[in-house]
């Protein structure tokens, strides 16, 4: 090849290259933007209000497992900083004492797998902080005064109704034949004697007339109240779900909405996605502020989750989503964990 060809060639090549740079470096920069935006979302801390970690502890005590949506690695990979444990574990009602048991081993459990820490608000590394929640609301009928007894013991939420109806309140679900409505004398007991101890009440499977007496006796008292785990009747027609009134309601008290990722409650009647729980976190930061939304995803609990979101380490894709649907940084935090945080810390009752 002649010189002057070579030289001609060596020329186009370099002026290629020189074209080409700023090009790659620009694509570079994307890729780095694109690597630390993803490293933030993998680092945002999250509290959970409704994890059923606790029925794996007679499996293995370390917690470390569970069923593969939530034990300790699997909360470690998602970010997660605290969540709710609720006792009984299995969720009955009908067993003297039961709660108690449970309430035993599972603290028994904590205490020796050096990864929880009880009632702490300090985020230790390497420590999950873990509260409890009652569920036992017929063993609170026939003794009032334990509310106290368990406070003592920890607990910080005492959830009021369940699948169907009980001693304290209606549920949801379709009321049995003779049952009066809301919440009953003994309830209304119970209710006042949580909210004079600084505890917090869940609503959570409650009718909507137990929602209201339960809000009107917060509102009195000037509590917060909370949803663990129930999404927007609007966007699916589902018992447990929660109407727009309730919603507001609850806002009103100061209280939250934990947004639950099991699919019956995000979807009803058809395959849930990770878009549908997107969708309804959307919903409930527009109804009712992101300062009143919280996740109470449902994991461990026995029941599956959508489809495209298995479990705690799924959590930081949630966040992309949320951010691709409008949701800000700062309203992602309060959602994944501010808002939790600040009503199990700000309790009374932990004081």
């Amino acid at each position: 090849m002649p010189l002057h060809s070579v030289r001609s060639l060596l020329t186009t090549k370099q002026a290629t290259m020189k074209c080409r740079l700023p090009l790659l470096m620009f694509l570079l920069s994307l890729s780095v933007g694109a690597r630390a935006d993803l490293e933030s979302t993998r680092n945002l801390p999250v509290v959970d209000l409704r994890v059923g970690l606790s029925r794996a502890m007679f499996r293995d005590p370390s917690l470390a497992a569970g069923v593969g949506q939530a034990g300790y690695v699997e909360l470690q990979k998602g970010g997660v900083i605290g969540v709710l444990l609720p006792l009984p574990i299995v969720g009955v009602d009908s067993v003297p004492n039961k709660a108690l048991s449970d309430y035993c081993t599972l603290r028994s459990a904590l205490g020796s797998s050096e990864r929880f820490a009880i009632n702490d608000c300090r985020r230790r590394t390497g420590r999950i902080s873990v509260w409890f929640e009652l569920e036992a609301p017929n063993e609170l009928a026939h003794a009032p005064s334990a509310v106290g007894l368990w406070i003592e013991r920890g607990v910080r939420v005492f959830r009021i109704a369940g699948e169907r109806d009980n001693d304290l309140a209606t549920a949801a679900t379709a009321v049995t034949a003779g049952t009066a409505m809301g919440l009953t004398p003994a309830g209304r007991d119970v209710v006042s004697r949580i909210l004079a101890a600084g505890a917090i009440v869940d609503v959570a499977g409650a009718s909507d007339r137990s929602i209201d007496e339960i809000l009107g006796l917060a509102e009195k008292s000037r509590s917060p109240v909370i949803a663990t785990h129930s999404n927007a009747r609007a966007l699916a027609d589902r018992a447990g779900n929660l109407s727009d009134a309730a919603i507001r309601g609850i806002a009103h008290s100061g209280g939250l909405i934990g947004v639950t990722a099991l699919r019956a409650s995000l979807a009803a009647g058809r395959p849930a996605t990770l878009e549908h729980l997107t969708r309804q976190i959307s919903y409930l930061v527009r109804i009712a502020g992101a300062e009143h939304v919280a996740l109470g995803t449902g994991f461990e609990s026995g029941v599956g989750p959508v489809r495209d979101f298995h479990g705690a380490e799924d959590l930081p894709r949630l966040a992309t989503y949320l951010r691709s649907a409008g949701l800000t940084d700062a309203d992602i935090e309060r959602v994944f964990y501010r808002n939790a945080q600040r009503i199990l810390c700000a309790s009374r009752a932990s004081e």
